[in-house]
């Protein structure tokens, strides 16, 4: 006898969901040490933007490369892009921040208390 689609194996039960989805879109934007120097640099300058000349000075990457980093934070929602004239500006969003604290909050999926796992019909690997 099967499991429903997206239950756990271990305890047969659906994991929480609240945010997780979301939040694990946000945590792999911010996975690499280059996406969580980028966040700071974009958060604390006036205006809560930089621009990509500046952000280019930063990081001894080709600018392609830099460019890539930053579409990817971008489609996860935690930046904004703006064109202006020749260079993109770059915008900090914060509620994503907020999301990325609801898996880490009491009784989130990161926090919460770790249900016994009943494996007598489980099969190790």
């Amino acid at each position: 006898m099967g499991l429903p689609e997206g239950h756990c194996l271990l305890s047969g039960r659906r994991p929480r969901t609240r945010g997780t989805d979301q939040a694990s879109v946000l945590f792999k934007a911010l996975a690499d040490p280059l996406g969580i120097r980028l966040v700071p640099l974009i958060r604390h300058p006036p205006g809560r933007e930089a621009c990509f000349r500046d952000l280019a000075e930063e990081f001894a990457m080709p600018r392609a490369r830099l460019s890539h980093h930053l579409r990817i934070r971008v489609s996860a929602g935690l930046l904004t892009r703006e064109s202006r004239g020749t260079w993109s500006w770059y915008h900090l969003v914060p509620e994503p921040l907020e999301t990325l604290r609801a898996p880490l909050d009491d009784g989130g999926p990161l926090v919460g208390p770790i249900a016994p796992a009943d494996n007598s019909d489980a099969a190790c690997c």
